[in-house]
């Protein structure tokens, strides 16, 4: 969730909230409903700190920073004190960031007093700070912008604030911990990241650029008369009813050796349905040998060794990726028409399933393991103590601690060395660069585990590493089918991130084609985050949206009325409405593994982050396998940014 700008709510100056009655001996005593907590920031050398940020903020679950202010919010004055009054009382924290002071995060609990709770803070000098700057995307820097700044933590309480100065400068000095930066600004779009600081951090940047909220006027007619002439019309989603359809489509893709397959969710049957047809038809009309997918590299070989062999059971394999967004009917239905295609002889050139992402270490690790113990005994008897944790499915999240990054980047760096020393044998060359890629994807691990700048943009990089070397490892004539969520697979940055289809365009040009994908209403499996005081969690649930808003993305190609097409963008004309249309920056659906009411749509410009789109008017949950079946989760022990 990203945490959206609050205004400023300075301490109360009205009196606390009480019930009184006329004065006379037997009138009951006044009754006081409300808190007063007040106190004084000072520094270590116990001198009052004047323009400190302290802040009130509710600990409940039912309160929402992107929603609601927090209970009081000032800056001290002179003599470094501070005052919030007519306070419910309840859980709270107190939080205070001061420039040239590391921030304080506490609790406190107040109850319903005519005497203020007093609570004095004192400001240790800076550590571990963070700086940077807020500019709009004209270079403009962005004044008196409210960065929020929600610490991960077991207590809901845990959020605090600070201000750009007027050069659109921030400074905030923080406690070693994971925190979310978000903010946002009137007339843009919220943005923020994730900031790890550790110890012997003692400066981070983090420049944000602010963009402007996007156009939400109605498409103009001739944008629409422009989709309706230039779109095709596909018969079904579903693989197995031939390509006249799809015929249209080769010349877009002719020439791709990579082509990428979004989704607006992770959980729509259309969606998935729809890449199963679009493999298909790569593969078959346009010789297509390997699928990839947004899940973990080591794992996918499980599933790889199936189509290629026969071996093993498919279900099995496709839970073993430990994604429950793949673990659908769907998705084991392409599995299994994968090794029905490679079965049949008429298809000498076998497709390859492999897997890009790198956020499990197990089979990496297993996978190293097995390959020095056939050739390099002494070796592997040296890896078997440090790796064999890494090759726990079971621990899961206990490996991504900075200490066990550390341990891994050390493992993986004596595992590259020792190949670097010891070239392929003749015959052996396949088996030494597959080594290769298991060492490189645990590397990959490691450092989004142990270094604080890691983010999502870490995690795209090294999606479009692992693409480029599936693609190399499986030849020059090798052609990819890319299937990821459209914020990675887009081409033009994504909220600050930088997503894998821009580093893919940067490595092939016009040899990527992307294809974003939309829907305008229906249903899609997600994990159901509450949005409404006292919601209870669903776990992963069918979860169902009305037609997209005429100014959307979305609502615009529904005015086509067709209810299933593909939609060539680099068809656009040089000029014109629908150039310019799809150049704006447009509100646009985009839910990934959660899903809440909270979550606002993302803003694209099309023709910037998409070379097509496949559009299906309404669309059905996918369907999960028995294992792809998750009971609610139990309920929060904290709020995390």
């Amino acid at each position: 969730m990203l945490w959206l700008v609050l205004p400023l709510a300075c301490a109360s100056t009205s009196t606390p909230l009480v019930s009184t009655v006329a004065a006379n001996p037997r009138a009951p005593a006044v009754v006081v409903t409300t808190a007063t907590v007040e106190g004084t920031v000072q520094s270590a050398a116990k001198e009052p700190v004047a323009g400190a940020v302290v802040a009130l903020i509710p600990a409940r679950e039912d309160w929402n920073p992107d929603r609601s202010p927090p209970a009081g919010r000032m800056l001290t004055g002179p003599d470094g004190r501070f005052r919030f009054e007519g306070i419910a009382p309840g859980n709270y924290g107190v939080t205070v960031s001061a420039l040239r002071h590391e921030a304080v995060f506490t609790e406190v609990r107040l109850t319903a007093a005519a005497t203020p709770r007093q609570l004095d803070v004192m400001l240790a000098p800076a550590r571990h700070v963070v700086r940077g700057g807020v500019k709009s995307e004209a270079g403009a820097p962005l004044a008196g912008v409210w960065l929020d700044v929600g610490r991960y933590s077991d207590f809901l309480g845990d959020m605090l604030y600070v201000q750009t100065d007027a050069q659109g400068a921030f400074e905030v000095a923080l406690p070693v911990g994971e925190y979310r930066i978000a903010l946002g600004a009137e007339g843009f779009l919220p943005t923020g990241r994730q900031v790890r600081i550790v110890e012997g951090t003692t400066s981070l940047m983090a420049d944000f650029l602010l963009r402007a909220r996007p156009e939400t006027a109605p498409p103009a007619p001739e944008v629409v008369s422009w989709v309706k002439q230039s779109l095709v019309p596909l018969s079904s989603v579903e693989a197995g009813h031939g390509f006249a359809d799809l015929h249209p489509l080769k010349p877009w893709l002719s020439k791709a050796r990579i082509v990428s397959l979004g989704e607006a969710t992770h959980g729509s049957r259309e969606f998935f349905q729809l890449k199963h047809r679009m493999l298909e038809f790569l593969a078959t009309e346009l010789g297509f040998t390997v699928f990839a997918i947004e899940a973990s590299f080591g794992e996918s070989l499980a599933i790889n060794d199936y189509v290629l062999t026969g071996k093993g059971d498919p279900a099995k394999a496709l839970t073993g990726l430990y994604f429950w967004t793949w673990d659908t009917e769907e998705v084991l239905s392409l599995i299994r028409w994968m090794r029905a295609y490679n079965a049949d002889p008429r298809h000498p050139r076998k497709l390859k399933f492999y897997g890009v992402d790198m956020q499990t270490s197990a089979a990496s690790a297993q996978a190293i393991l097995d390959y020095f113990a056939r050739v390099e005994p002494v070796f592997h008897q040296r890896l078997v103590g440090p790796l064999t944790p890494f090759t726990d499915k079971a621990q899961g999240e206990s490996l991504r601690t900075l200490e066990s990054g550390k341990v891994l980047a050390g493992i993986v760096a004596e595992v590259e060395a020792w190949l670097r020393r010891h070239p392929s044998r003749k015959g052996a060359e396949k088996a030494h660069a597959l080594v290769g890629e298991h060492a490189r994807v645990l590397g990959q691990f490691a450092a989004r585990t142990g270094s604080p700048a890691a983010d999502e943009s870490f995690r795209d990089l090294a999606m479009a590493q692992n693409a480029r070397w599936i693609l190399e490892h499986e030849g020059p004539q090798a052609r990819m089918v890319l299937w990821a969520h459209n914020s990675h697979v887009a081409t033009a940055l994504e909220q600050g991130r930088v997503p894998m289809g821009k580093h893919l365009r940067q490595a092939l040009g016009q040899e990527l084609y992307v294809f974003g994908f939309a829907f305008n209403q229906g249903e899609f499996q997600a994990i159901h985050v509450p949005s409404e005081p006292n919601e209870p969690r669903r776990g992963l649930s069918v979860h169902s949206l009305p037609p997209a808003d005429v100014g959307m993305l979305e609502g615009a190609l529904s005015q086509a009325g067709s209810p299933l097409f593909a939609l060539n963008l680099r068809d656009l004309p040089v000029k014109g409405a629908a150039t310019e249309y799809f150049s704006q920056r447009r509100y646009t659906r985009n839910f990934g593994a959660v899903f809440s009411k909270d979550i606002q749509p993302v803003a694209v410009r099309a023709v910037s982050a998409y070379d097509g789109l496949l559009f299906v008017e309404r669309t059905e949950a996918a369907i999960p396998t028995p294992t792809g079946r998750r009971p609610p989760p139990p309920p929060p022990v904290s709020r995390t940014p």
